[in-house]
């Protein structure tokens, strides 16, 4: 770290040997004869401190010093002075924005503790502006550490929403997937099962019937081995379509109810539980199911006996025909044997078709 230097501008010479003695201890003392000669230091060279007599020809000690102001504006100004006018002292005060005065005649000691306590002064006030911007750059690097750690905060919890919205919509998926039939669509087996036993307890509870349709695709095994298994597997998509119309397929001429539930039993046997349907109703939706795919161009349906692809159709309610799941089914079921043994392509009705006595297993 290099020595303080300090400048003495004084015309008078002793007065400049009598500074610089008292300084040269502590300091890097250099003199001037004027103003002049110290404005030419001031230019070529750092200085930490100017001590500058008021009264000098040329340039005075107050044009010395708001001049220092602009050259070296973190040098110390210090004004020698004997006069005691108000408007000296003013005008260094504003122009020259002296740091400290000392009066003639000089004293050595005071001299040098004024020297030093300005000097010290300054250098702490340098050293608090440094930290201030040293602060201030700080804050502003915490200011972006803590702006992108919030970002990187936000872009996690978009991210996290998002998976979160992914992982929702697999789940659900992955319900869909667990109830629906994955060739039809339609829903399967076990959530048929599940869905009979929820309404017949409401029909029970309520008092509201509840229809079964149970129906068996006609001659299946023949059109498998005369078409193959894909044209096969396309029959059982198309009739899903025909079961699930609500009105959006017009050429269907089926129409189904949004609380109706269709589901694939298993291989070609479907079924249709029918919500707060009797028995007269469930009979009606049967023959109109039956007369639909009867009629619809299914490809290549001339292969069939009849020329045509036709179900046979097994029909039971609750409670008129049964009083729980399981008696539900197998009326419906052995209906559909029934309609087969009959010829197919019809409607059997459990109890309309077969004696009342009868009880299903």
């Amino acid at each position: 770290m290099r020595q303080l230097r300090v400048l003495v501008v004084d015309d008078d010479a002793d007065i400049r040997n009598l500074i610089q003695a008292a300084l040269q201890k502590d300091y890097e003392v250099m003199t001037a004869a004027d103003g002049a000669a110290a404005l030419e230091v001031l230019r070529t060279q750092p200085v930490d401190c100017v001590v500058a007599d008021h009264m000098m020809p040329g340039i005075t000690g107050v044009n010395l010093l708001t001049a220092t102001r602009d050259v070296q504006p973190k040098a110390v100004r210090i004004l020698v002075t004997a006069s005691e006018r108000v408007e000296d002292l003013r005008d260094a005060v504003n122009l020259a924005h002296v740091h400290r005065f000392i009066s003639k005649p000089l004293r050595v000691m005071d001299l040098r503790a004024l020297v030093a306590e300005a000097v010290r002064a300054n250098l702490l006030e340098e050293e608090n502006a440094r930290l201030v911007v040293e602060l201030r750059e700080k804050n502003d690097m915490l200011a972006r550490a803590l702006s992108a750690v919030q970002e990187q905060e936000r872009r996690l919890e978009r991210q996290v929403e998002e998976r979160t919205r992914e992982l929702r919509a697999a789940n659900a998926e992955l319900e869909q997937l667990a109830l629906r039939d994955g060739l039809t669509g339609l829903y399967n087996h076990r959530f048929f099962q599940e869905a009979l036993t929820q309404e017949l307890a409401r029909g029970a509870r309520y008092h509201t019937p509840v229809g079964l349709v149970f129906l068996d695709v006609d001659h299946f095994k023949n059109y498998n081995d005369m078409l193959g298994h894909p044209a096969g597997d396309k029959l059982l998509k198309d009739l899903a379509r025909i079961l699930c119309n609500t009105g959006e397929i017009p050429e269907i001429s089926f129409r189904g109810r949004m609380g109706d539930i269709p589901a694939r039993y298993g291989g070609e046997e479907f079924v249709i539980v029918l919500p707060q349907t009797p028995k007269d109703g469930t009979i009606v939706r049967a023959e109109r199911l039956r007369e639909a795919v009867a009629s619809f161009p299914f490809p290549g349906g001339n292969v069939q006996p009849g020329g045509r692809v036709t179900i046979s159709v097994g029909v039971a309610a609750f409670p008129d025909d049964a009083i729980n799941k399981q008696q539900l089914i197998e009326c419906a079921d052995q209906m559909v044997y029934l309609a087969k043994r009959s010829g197919r392509d019809q409607v059997r009705v459990w109890g309309r078709d077969r004696p009342l006595t009868t009880t299903a297993r």
